[in-house]
């Protein structure tokens, strides 16, 4: 025997040597992990602890094979998926019945815990062709799924959102190792991150529901309010998400009230206006957008009336009065309403009246200023419908007690002041 051949047979030994060592360890682990593989919930039951006795020593053996696996494998595609299929479910087990020692190991080290359990189970879902163990990892991820899912809604509803997030992230991942997505798992976390004040990741989850067209008006409105709170405010990357959500939604009031609150955000009150004009086409009995459709008016009018433009304010004052007043028309005890078009005739009043201070004409200033009047008497009627709805609300009495003095209407002014004095003002 040549030299050669000698090195070639030692090589051949050493390596299968190995391989059995390998080999060997993963039985071993098989062994151990046996009497906790035929009941996935073995740890509600292990009262004196010998059951997790059990795990340790099937972790140990499972670790050196996997030890070995990783400075030189050996083994052939069906050993590796074992390796890999018992590597998996004893690293879950671990995980699971984690007690208040292990916890800090756990919580250091999450990133390796859950390449060794998770990552270990869908390589061997990749290695497994002839499906020897896909029936129990699916049997397995089936059951914990469930158990998340529901310790998650116990945790959520006793306001738990920081471990009720943690159940249903859980509850997904176990789905994905078998290759499925989760849509309720998914929502609830986003729901659970949303509650918690997590914005990063209530976006992270509303989007992948988003994506995978769950609940997809609801999910992208969830999407674009934590995008808005994570970028600190209206973004190009918000417009972009609610242009998106538009085109899986067409026609979604959500999504359009969301396009609004974007346009407002940015300071666009045009743009604003024509997404509300959108809404009222969907849901024209809706008083909230008419009241919308107000304020959006108003504010262009105010802002008209700063660049001097005061036809144009004057054009935006008559549509945001009409709106204020269909809001009213619409429900009558709209209280804000009211209010809103009650200081809206009264800031025109004040306006106007200095305008008209440069009114040279007679005849035209005595004209404008009679209309300056006709505001203040227009203001009166919703302020006091404000006082009568809301008899404690401040702010419309002394609006009021203004009007009045500046009316002379001195009955009036005195019985709001006594109003006012009763309220402690």
């Amino acid at each position: 025997m040549t030299i050669k051949k000698v090195i070639a047979v030692s090589l051949i030994s050493g390596i299968t040597a190995f391989s059995y060592g390998q080999k060997l360890e993963t039985t071993n682990a098989a062994m151990a992990y046996k009497p906790l593989k035929s009941n996935p919930m073995w740890m509600m039951m292990d009262k004196d602890g010998s059951m997790k006795k059990e795990l340790y020593d099937a972790k140990t053996e499972i670790d050196k094979a996997y030890d070995k696996y990783k400075a030189s494998n050996t083994l052939k595609p069906k050993d590796e998926a074992k390796l890999f299929f018992y590597r998996g479910m004893i690293y879950l087990d671990y995980m699971m019945s984690a007690d208040s020692t292990m916890l800090p190991e756990l919580e250091k080290n999450e990133e390796v815990y859950n390449e060794a359990a998770f990552g270990s189970l869908k390589k061997c879902k990749e290695l497994d062709t002839r499906g020897m163990y896909s029936g129990e990892i699916e049997a397995k991820m089936q059951t914990l799924r469930g158990l998340s899912l529901q310790g998650g809604v116990a945790l959520f509803q006793n306001k738990d959102y920081k471990n009720a997030l943690a159940s249903f992230e859980a509850a997904a991942e176990f789905f994905d190792v078998i290759g499925k997505t989760d849509s309720l798992a998914l929502y609830n976390a986003a729901l659970a991150a949303d509650n918690l004040g997590d914005a990063e990741k209530a976006y992270e989850y509303y989007k992948k529901c988003a994506d995978i067209g769950y609940k997809t008006e609801s999910t992208y409105q969830g999407a674009i309010k934590s995008l808005n709170k994570k970028n600190g405010g209206p973004s190009d990357e918000v417009l972009a998400l609610i242009e998106e959500g538009k085109k899986k939604n067409p026609g979604s009031m959500a999504l359009i009230i969301e396009e609004f609150n974007y346009y407002i955000g940015k300071g666009d009150a045009e743009k604003a206006q024509a997404s509300l004009s959108k809404a009222i086409e969907k849901d024209p009995n809706n008083p909230v957008f008419h009241f919308n459709i107000g304020a959006t008016f108003d504010g262009l009018a105010t802002e008209k009336h700063k660049e001097g433009k005061h036809d144009e304010a004057e054009l935006y004052a008559k549509k945001a009065i009409a709106a204020y007043k269909k809001a009213i028309e619409l429900k009558p005890d709209f209280v804000d309403a009211y209010y809103n078009l009650g200081v809206f005739y009264n800031n025109e009043s004040f306006e106007l009246n200095s305008l008209i201070n440069e009114i040279k004409d007679e005849a035209l200033y005595a004209k404008e200023k009679a209309r300056a009047k006709e505001y203040l008497n227009d203001a009166i009627p919703y302020l006091e419908k404000v006082h009568e709805l809301e008899p404690k609300d401040v702010n419309s009495l002394k609006l009021l007690k203004s009007i009045y003095f500046n009316l002379e209407k001195d009955a009036d002014y005195e019985r709001v002041s006594n109003a006012l004095k009763e309220l402690g003002q």
